[in-house]
C-alpha cells in the first residue's frame, strides 16, 4: 500500500492551523470551532475500530469541508498562492535549489538553520561528526565521499518537519535510531514502514571485525518526516 508522502501530511497540517490561526484572529468566523469539531471527529475515527468508524470519518470530512468554505484567509491565500506563482514563473526560478556546504572547523558540514535543504558535499570532503537542528527542510548526508575515520563516527538530527535521507558504504556497520510522532521509515534497501509516535532501532553490517575499526550512528528526531539510510 503506497502512503501519502509525510512531507506533504505535515505541509496540510501546518497550512491548516494558519488558516485557523488568522480566520480566528482576524476574521471572528464561527466555522473555526466546526473544523476543531471536524478534526477531532476524523482523529476520533482514525483512532477507533468500531463500525462506525466509516461514519465518524466521514461526518468530519463535511464538518471540515462546509467550514473551509466558508473561511475568508482560505480565499485571500489561494489570491498570493497564484500571485506567487506567476512570480516565480516571470523570473523563472528553480522551485527548490540545495546547496552544499563546503565543511570547515567552524561551521560543520551541516549548519543549524530553520528552513533549507542542505546536503553534504558531492564531491570528497573531509569527516566531521554531524550534530544538526532544523525546523523545516530536507537533508542529505552522503558518507561515500569521504573517509570514515576507524573509530564510531556520529549523526545527529533533530529536525521539524523534512526527509532526512543518509548514504552510506557498503563496508562500514551502521546503526540507526529514529523517533519521531508520524513519519515512514527505510533502512538498507529494504521495504518502507509507517511510524507513528515511537522509536524504532536498526543495524547493519555487525557483528564486525575485532579491533579499530569505521562504524557509523546515526541518530534522527522529527516530528513529522520520513528517514532513510540506504548503502551505495
Amino acid at each position: 500500500m503506497q502512503h501519502f508522502p509525510t512531507n506533504r501530511q505535515a505541509f496540510f497540517l501546518l497550512s491548516a492551523l494558519l488558516l485557523i490561526f488568522v480566520e480566528a484572529a482576524f476574521f471572528g468566523n464561527g466555522s473555526v470551532f466546526l473544523i476543531l469539531l471536524g478534526i477531532g471527529t476524523l482523529y476520533y475515527a482514525l483512532r477507533n475500530t468500531s463500525k462506525y468508524r466509516r461514519s465518524y470519518f466521514w461526518i468530519g470530512a463535511f464538518l471540515i469541508g462546509v467550514s473551509i468554505l466558508s473561511m475568508w484567509s482560505l480565499r485571500l491565500m489561494i489570491f498570493g498562492l497564484a500571485i506567487y506563482l506567476l512570480l516565480r514563473l516571470w523570473k523563472g526560478q528553480a522551485w527548490l535549489q540545495t546547496t552544499p556546504l563546503q565543511g570547515s572547523a567552524d561551521t560543520g558540514l551541516i549548519q543549524n538553520k530553520v528552513m533549507a535543504a542542505q546536503s553534504t558535499p558531492i564531491e570528497s570532503y573531509e569527516w566531521k561528526d554531524i550534530h544538526v537542528q532544523g525546523f523545516i527542510g530536507d537533508i542529505l548526508v552522503d558518507t561515500t565521499h569521504t573517509v570514515l575515520p576507524k573509530k564510531p563516527s556520529l549523526i545527529s538530527i533533530r529536525q521539524g518537519f523534512g526527509k532526512v535521507q543518509v548514504i552510506v558504504p557498503y563496508e562500514v556497520p551502521v546503526r540507526v535510531f529514529y523517533s519521531t510522532l508520524l513519519g515512514e521509515a527505510r533502512f538498507f534497501n529494504g521495504d518502507s514502514q509507517r511510524i507513528l509516535n515511537t522509536t524504532i532501532h536498526a543495524e547493519d553490517g555487525y557483528p564486525a571485525d575485532e579491533g579499530n575499526r569505521a562504524e557509523l550512528i546515526v541518530s534522527v528526531t522529527t516530528w513529522m518526516g520520513d528517514v532513510e539510510v540506504i548503502r551505495r
